[in-house]
């Protein structure tokens, strides 16, 4: 009985999925039977009603001998109840004995004849007596001997009860599994109560049927529960069911709504955490209670993830007001920034309220409806330290504000909104909104609209216009001013340029025109330029002195006369120098030149292009003439002294800036198209044949990677370079033929690699060979050497990796002791081990002796050595003081989890690890560890670490009595159940030792646990109880409308309350301060709502003042603030609330009842009103308002509420 405890975290995995290969092969079995499958079906069912028929009959039985059993039960405790005492139990011969005995003492006395009588009565009441014993002692052993053998005859019908049960559960797990009887096999298991618990679930049951194909049945009398299938199936299943590990059970309390919730929608939400966390998830509606079964740490998760669900799942709602300017940022274009509150909130609800109120009802899950609450307090800064009102003009309040608010660039936390046509509200705290306000008068200054002139000079016009008037056009634009000029007057150099615009809009237009005329400017030159280049210096259409004044940001102005060109330049010192070398550069590049180049004779043809069609190309795109080199003979007559000469230049003619241009173009053609031959050697061509043939990509790799072109002819042994970087192409060839020329190396060989080497099977040899691939590998018998052949960056890797081998490989022997309890475990496993190395294995004595290559001879050791100790056993006892004992007490099923072995700490025929076991002997101070080395020193490192981190918490503090009686309590109320202090000891694995005299209590365990129990006692030792007597008026006052008062104090204090409507008590519980809160809060309330006041009406009124579906009553409700209930059965409508709260709903109800009465005869005669409601579905069976229905649309005030009723 009781919760049971949680099982201890496990570090093992979860449990194994399913296995696909086994239901592969069962299914397979299934379908190999399908020929039978009907005829299986049929005679089950048949066979299962005989068996369910021969099991009524048995039970029939067994029921008859329980009622004679009962009957004898009965007959022998009416016997008992009856049975003789004292002298009455005497038997007939110590009767006889006695009255022989008073026999003779009459005959010896002298009595009279009263005492004669009374002897013989005496004598006679004793013979009755014995008589009576002895018929009671008959009795009594024929009811013991009938129900002996009414016991054994109910004992033999049980068993055959239970052996029809179990052909019952076969026959019936056979039909179920479309099996024959035959072929089903049973295994029954006991597991733990825990685990049992998670077998009967319908989910594990579930999962076990279709994944090994098997049917569980829960037997709780016995305490097990039995496995059917086919044999691969249960032991399958068997062998799952062994291998889960820790398994944890907890129950959690819930009530109707959370249970609901737990379900979900057509089982969703239960089905998703049964997935989700691998545990088995149960609802029992009728206990209210939530029963959780699986891993012990997804347990502990999941149950905390149920309890954060109901937490965060709770339904509550709220009421939160608001600016009326602000509805509109509440609502967003179309309901956009409600509907997004409600996405992002997951589940909550956002009415609005209509018309002029300036409200908003969140409604949903907690979580829910706190996010919403933020959102909109952020949105609307609901919480705003500071709340100013600015006007803004209304001739600027577009350009200041925009339609709405969007031009303002508002901080972080702040929010404004437009309070009419010419204001603006800002909210926020009190530093940003004065920025605020500050920028919003600077913008409504700056946008104040003004007219400034300027005069510039006719000759700068144009310069102002741009082409087309693109550059005025551009300056508007970009300052959003007006700019006029105005028409040129007959002999003025001026004009006057007109600004229009807002103030900002002005002084950037302003500001802008003297950038481009430099009227101002700290600087101002003069430089004359030759008649030639100033085309070159202004360019077409001006574009080049426009892109010098873009560039430097100087004022250019060119004027001509009668000396030549003058160039007046204005501007900033830096600006004016920059000119200047940009006119000098103009000038330098546009000069006409001459300049050599050598001639690419190489490439002469690419140059000249068919009938010299390349070179008048490039002639004309670079606007030059170029020379070619001719034959000059130096004389007509061929003598000795006479020479052909050939230049090895070419001349380019014209302007700097292309001749420089195309000497580029003819020196780059010159560098890609160089060219180089090389004649290879017979060895070198194969190679790089037999390397082209294997590797396509390898000429195509080299061109890409240096820029040239590779001709390999293999026949003539020649190849061809072709490109600027033929000469680090052709060295990188070279050093590649130089790598792929092979070379050879020889290693001694010890004869007993060489033996191995030699081996028929060639594992080794193979394994070699593959070591040092790519090399080639060849044996030397005499003398005894391995041969590698490869190329020389290979050979070397090959070289180091073969005698690598052969010394790993020498011959070694070694022996290694075996303990006895693993010789047995070992013993079978030598001849897999000495194959797996390839060693020789022996047992000798407590020895194993092995023979083999030296790095298999240490990798077997290495495992023998791990076998043993992973197999030998070895136990350590630990001294420890009493708090320490029960703290390794309470963690000892953890520390054993974390060193269980595959099968959960039984060994194995496999070797499986064994695990520990851990021994706590209170008596002699001691806890014993026993199990593996390993382990061991794992298992006393972690009891250390432990104590260790123990003893640095462990906390002190003292009690009071109450205190100490409450930790004394028993946790319930169930006959021998556990006191609170070891309840609480065994949830937060913490050790609490109380000390009854000095009354201390010691808290002794991981700072985790320790903070857990610490806090766990703050909350239950925290108690406090407050009584008080109120009036019997003021108790629904407290109640509220469907309890919103009474649960609104107790989820503000965090007390709970007990209210007695009779006697008008109300009882608060609950923490210190959560009382003492509760306490001011429920005077508040009695203080706020003292008021009240009755109506008397007439029936047929009724309806009326309840409207359709409540509407009207919750209108009247909102519109005063009081709260009005409607009593049928006296006819008083009775209003509560405060003083002023109960006037208004008086006025109001008076004005509704002198304007509605006709109205309401007929709504309360059961006819239709204008809606469609009946007038008696207005109000419950005892009279109350009626509150759930929502108010019909548009009814935001009394009248209308009139006329809907109406």
């Amino acid at each position: 009985g009781g919760t049971p405890r949680r099982a201890l975290a496990s570090p093992r995995a979860l449990w194994p999925r399913d296995n696909g290969r086994r239901r592969r092969s069962m299914n397979g079995g299934s379908a190999d039977r399908g020929g039978n499958s009907h005829g299986a079906h049929s005679s089950s069912s048949e066979r299962t009603k005989l068996q369910t028929s021969a099991s009524s009959g048995l039970r029939a039985q067994a029921e008859t001998l329980r009622e004679q059993l009962n009957a004898l039960d009965t007959r022998r405790e009416h016997l008992i109840k009856h049975r003789p005492t004292g002298a009455k139990r005497r038997s007939m011969q110590e009767v006889e004995a006695l009255i022989r005995a008073k026999q003779e003492e009459m005959e010896r006395s002298t009595l009279t004849i009263k005492e004669e009588k009374q002897r013989l009565l005496e004598m006679k009441r004793m013979k009755d007596d014995a008589r009576q014993a002895a018929e009671w002692e008959s009795d009594f052993e024929d009811v013991r001997n009938k129900r002996s053998s009414l016991t054994e005859s109910l004992r033999a019908v049980f068993a055959d009860l239970d052996a029809a049960r179990d052909a019952s559960s076969r026959a019936e797990a056979a039909v179920e599994l479309g099996l024959s009887p035959e072929a089903v096999v049973e295994r029954k298991l006991s597991p733990s109560a825990e685990l049992r618990e998670l077998l009967s679930s319908a989910w594990m049951r579930k999962r076990l049927r279709a994944e090994y194909a098997v049917v569980v049945r829960s037997d709780r009398a016995a305490k097990a529960v039995r496995v059917f299938g086919e044999p691969e199936g249960v032991e399958a299943a068997g062998a799952f069911v062994a291998g889960m590990g820790p398994v944890g059970v907890a129950r959690i309390k819930v009530d109707e709504e959370n249970l609901s919730l737990l379900i979900g929608r057509k089982g969703a939400t239960v089905e998703a955490l049964q997935e989700e966390s691998g545990c088995s998830v149960e609802l029992r509606r009728k206990e209210l209670t939530v029963v959780l079964a699986g891993p012990a740490e997804a347990v502990v998760a999941l149950e905390a993830r149920i309890e954060h669900l109901l937490l965060t799942q709770r339904r509550v709602e709220l009421k939160l007001s608001y600016d009326p300017e602000q509805k509109g940022r509440l609502l967003g274009k179309g309901g956009a920034t409600v509907q997004r509150i409600q996405s992002q909130s997951g589940g909550a609800t956002l009415d609005i309220g209509k018309g002029d109120d300036a409200t908003v009802r969140v409604s949903g899950p907690a979580h829910a409806v706190e996010t919403a609450r933020v959102a909109i307090s952020r949105l609307l800064s609901l919480d705003a330290e500071s709340v100013r009102t600015v006007a803004v003009p209304e001739a600027v309040a577009l350009a200041v504000l925009g339609r709405g608010t969007e031009r303002l660039k508002l901080p972080e936390g702040v929010c404004a909104d437009r309070a009419g046509d010419s204001a603006v509200k800002v909210r926020g705290s009190r530093a940003a909104v004065e920025e605020v306000v500050r920028e919003i008068e600077a913008a409504v200054a700056a946008n104040e609209r003004v007219e400034e002139t300027l005069e510039v000079e006719s000759q700068h016009v144009s310069m102002l216009l741009g082409k087309g008037g693109q550059a005025m056009f551009a300056m508007q634009k970009e300052t959003g001013a007006n700019i006029a000029l105005s028409k040129q007057a007959d002999g003025k150099v001026m004009q006057t340029a007109t600004i229009k615009g807002t103030r900002r809009a002005v002084g950037k237009a302003l500001a802008a025109l003297e950038a481009v005329l430099q009227y101002n400017a700290d600087c101002s030159e003069k430089i004359e330029v030759k008649v030639e280049f100033m085309p070159f210096v202004i360019g077409k259409g001006g574009e080049e002195i426009n892109r010098i004044r873009a560039a430097t940001g100087a004022a250019i102005d060119a004027a001509r006369n009668q000396h030549g060109n003058e160039i007046f330049i204005r501007g900033s010192a830096e600006a004016v120098e920059a000119a200047k070398r940009a006119i000098s550069a103009v000038e330098d590049a546009n000069r006409r030149v001459t300049e050599s180049v050598p001639m690419p004779w190489h490439c002469i043809d690419l140059l000249l292009g068919p009938n010299a069609e390349r070179l008048r190309q490039l002639e004309a795109e670079h606007s030059v003439q170029l020379e070619l080199p001719g034959v000059s003979l130096a004389s007509d007559v061929p003598v000795r002294t006479t020479f052909l000469g050939i230049s090895s230049s070419m001349s380019i003619r014209g302007r700097r800036k292309h001749v420089e241009a195309a000497m580029a173009e003819v020196t780059a053609l010159s560098r890609k198209h160089q060219r180089e031959e090389t004649v290879l050697l017979e060895e070198d061509a194969e190679l790089l044949s037999r390397a082209c043939l294997q590797d396509e990509g390898l000429l195509p790799g080299l061109e890409a990677r240096f820029g040239v072109s590779i001709l390999f002819e293999p026949l003539s042994n020649r190849i061809v370079f072709r490109g600027e970087g033929y000469l680090a192409a052709q060295i990188e060839v070279q050093h590649l033929l130089s790598q792929w020329r092979p070379s050879e190396a020889a290693l001694d060989c010890p004869p007993f690699q060489m033996a191995l080497l030699h081996r028929r099977e060639g594992g080794l040899l193979l394994q070699l060979q593959c070591l040092v691939a790519p090399a080639l590998l060849a044996l030397q018998e005499c003398p005894s050497m391995v041969l590698l052949t490869a190329a020389a960056p290979v050979l070397s890797g090959a070289r180091a990796k073969a005698e690598a081998w052969i010394q790993e490989h020498a011959e070694c022997s070694r022996e290694v002791q075996v303990p006895p309890e693993v010789a047995a475990i070992l013993s079978p496993r030598l001849r897999m081990l000495a194959a797996q190395h390839q060693v020789d294995l022996e047992m000798r004595g407590s020895a194993v002796a092995v023979h083999g290559p030296e790095v298999c001879v240490a990798g077997v050791q290495a495992e023998l050595k791990e076998l043993i100790e992973q197999h030998a056993i070895t136990e350590v006892s630990v001294a420890l003081v009493e708090p320490e004992l029960s703290l390794v007490e309470l963690h000892a099923r953890a520390i054993r989890a974390s060193h269980l072995g595959p099968k959960g700490g039984s060994q194995s025929k496999g070797g499986s690890q064994p695990g520990i076991s851990i021994d706590v002997r209170r008596s002699e101070g001691l806890v014993v560890l026993r199990g593996t080395r390993k382990p061991i020193a794992a298992a006393q490192g972690e009891v250390a670490a432990l104590l260790e981190e123990a003893r640095s918490c462990a906390h002190r503090e003292e009690l009071s009595v109450v205190q100490m009686e409450r930790l004394l309590r028993p946790a319930s109320r169930a006959a021998g159940a556990e006191p609170f202090y070891r309840k609480l000891q065994e949830s937060h694995h913490a050790v609490l030792h109380l000390d009854r005299v000095g009354r201390t209590l010691t808290l002794f365990g991981l700072p985790a646990a320790v903070q857990s129990v610490q806090q766990a006692l703050a909350s239950a030792l925290d108690v406090c109880e407050e009584r008080r007597q109120v009036a019997l008026a003021t108790i629904p006052i407290i109640i509220g409308r469907a309890g919103a008062n009474i649960k609104r104090l107790q989820q503000e204090s965090g007390a709970s309350f007990d209210i007695d409507r009779n006697a008008g008590h109300v009882r608060v519980y609950g923490s210190k301060a959560a009382v003492a809160a509760a306490v001011a809060a429920l005077d508040a309330l009695l203080v706020e709502h003292g008021g009240s006041s009755e109506l008397p009406v007439k029936a047929k009124q009724v309806p009326l003042i309840i409207g359709r579906g409540g509407a009207t009553i919750r209108q009247l409700e909102s519109d005063s603030g009081a709260t009005i209930t409607v009593s049928k059965d006296d006819g008083v409508v009775r209003v509560r609330g405060s003083k002023r709260a109960v006037d208004k709903a008086t006025e109001l109800l008076q004005q509704l009842l002198s304007g509605g009465g006709a109205n309401g005869a007929k709504g309360a005669n059961g006819t239709k009103d204008a809606h469609g409601a009946n007038g008696q579905n207005g109000a419950n069976d005892n009279g109350a308002a009626v509150r759930g229905a929502e108010p019909p649309p548009g009814l935001t005030s009394a009248a209308p509420a009139r006329r809907a009723v109406a």
